[in-house]
């Protein structure tokens, strides 16, 4: 309760920040007016056309946008740096960043990059990559290890990489800079069909993470002793696999790779809540969404005395970054260069 308490108020802070800089700032005041009046609780004819065009259809879409894909990164970053015991596991360790890279590249080549068509390629080549892990993993051991799921993760990234090597190699300039663009990552014009979208695969994962949390936190005990609590290890780690694979999909899909966010925020947050997965995962869906929000106001705010704006994704990586090279660092110090475990 003390996270929602603490984490809903500064997300609400975040927001309403977000929402009154940019390119064109708004003050707060106009903000709750226009909201009211589009709610119907308070109606206003005087409001003017163009900021209500900014906060509706430009500004709170985007908003909305980041919050739900920082939340889902952070929660499949959660889930995975639990499955595999290692707090440098992210969300696309198993090849969904790949698998959508992919098949974002076959939508611009083909020439059906349009609005939802490439989203949708890229959702398919991210569960494509991921279903084809899965498969090996139970082939090879009946159940899924870790450290199968890893070796398989590592194979598949390298031969969807591969392939998308080749489809770029056969692309013109056109194409090739078009899925630069969209490798960067980013949330400009992001529309509310994109945030709905997003908004079931994040809701979901989040709903069941938090009600199979303990299942989580029994996984860490290792394989016998969650028999002998009553928890299937494969199920289990299967199911939490396919979850956090699907909201990381859902949101690679509409924004693009945005790396880091699902490395950081949930470490961030194991420091400051504890290890238990429940209060973990909404405090790293909060804190995700925080986060990325804010990566996001700064692109438009740098974005001001020339209009060409950053991507978020290449400021969660610069924010990331160093963070990363930090907990390798402080890893190889305390473990003699073990940066995890994977049993």
């Amino acid at each position: 309760m003390s996270i929602l308490l603490v984490g809903l108020p500064v997300l609400l802070a975040s927001a309403v920040l977000a929402t009154a800089l940019g390119a064109t700032n708004i003050d707060p005041g106009l903000i709750l007016s226009v909201l009211l009046d589009r709610l119907g609780l308070v109606k206003n004819s005087e409001l003017p056309d163009t900021a209500k065009t900014i906060i509706l259809m430009i500004r709170l879409p985007r908003i909305a946008a980041a919050v739900l894909a920082g939340s889902g990164l952070a929660m499949a970053g959660t889930v995975m740096q639990g499955l595999f015991r290692n707090p440098l596991a992210e969300p696309g360790i198993l090849g969904v960043s790949a698998g959508a890279s992919l098949g974002a590249l076959l939508a611009l080549v083909s020439g059906t990059g349009a609005f939802f068509v490439l989203p949708a390629y890229a959702f398919i080549g991210a569960f494509a990559a991921v279903g084809i892990i899965l498969l090996l993993s139970l082939l090879a051991r009946g159940s899924a290890q870790t450290v199968t799921l890893i070796m398989s993760g590592m194979a598949v990234s390298a031969l969807f990489g591969a392939l998308t090597s080749l489809v770029l190699t056969l692309s013109n300039e056109y194409q090739v800079a078009s899925y630069i663009f969209w490798t960067m990552g980013g949330l400009a014009n992001r529309r509310w069909e994109h945030v709905a979208a997003m908004l079931l695969p994040v809701l979901v994962t989040l709903l069941i993470l938090i009600y199979r949390a303990r299942d989580l936190d029994i996984l860490l005990l290792g394989d016998e002793e969650a028999r002998a609590l009553g928890v299937s290890p494969g199920r289990t780690r299967t199911l939490l696999i396919l979850l956090a694979s699907l909201a990381t999909a859902a949101i690679v899909s509409v924004t693009g790779p945005i790396g880091f966010v699902g490395l950081i925020v949930p470490h961030i947050m194991r420091l400051l809540v504890g290890p238990a997965h429940r209060p973990l995962t909404i405090a790293s869906a909060i804190g995700g969404g925080i986060f990325l929000m804010l990566c996001d106001l700064v692109t438009r705010i740098f974005s001001r005395p020339t209009g060409a704006e950053l991507s978020a994704g290449v400021v969660t990586a610069l924010v990331g970054a160093p963070y990363f090279l930090f907990l390798l660092f402080k890893a190889a110090r305390q473990g003699g260069g073990q940066i995890g475990g994977t049993r």
